[in-house]
């Protein structure tokens, strides 16, 4: 009886386990981009890895780089507005671009 006891809680633990596992993926998979045409490889690139937190980041790390040609660069140094959808100035891609952008 203890036997079945023990088999029935190590199950139940297995069962708990692959429940909270599988039902948590969709939630990990974060907010797509909200742009559907790219003028950056870049972006595209991570907005199809891994939406808007991927091209965040990608971003983040060019700026850090970036930086080291133009002392003072932000994000809104490209950008008019930030989230969701981060619209462009009108020189922020050739701004990008002349930065190293590709």
């Amino acid at each position: 009886m203890k036997k079945l006891g023990l088999l029935a809680l190590v199950l139940g633990f297995v069962g708990v386990i692959g429940g909270v596992t599988l039902s948590s993926q969709p939630a990990d998979a974060g907010a797509a981009c909200k742009r559907t045409t790219f003028e950056t490889k870049a972006v595209k690139d991570a907005c199809q890895a891994g939406g808007q937190a991927a091209a965040k980041k990608a971003m983040k790390t060019f700026l850090k780089k970036a930086k080291k040609k133009e002392a003072g660069l932000e994000c809104s140094s490209c950008h008019t507005k930030l989230a969701p959808a981060y619209p462009l100035k009108a020189d922020g891609l050739q701004h990008y671009k002349n930065l190293g952008g590709k």
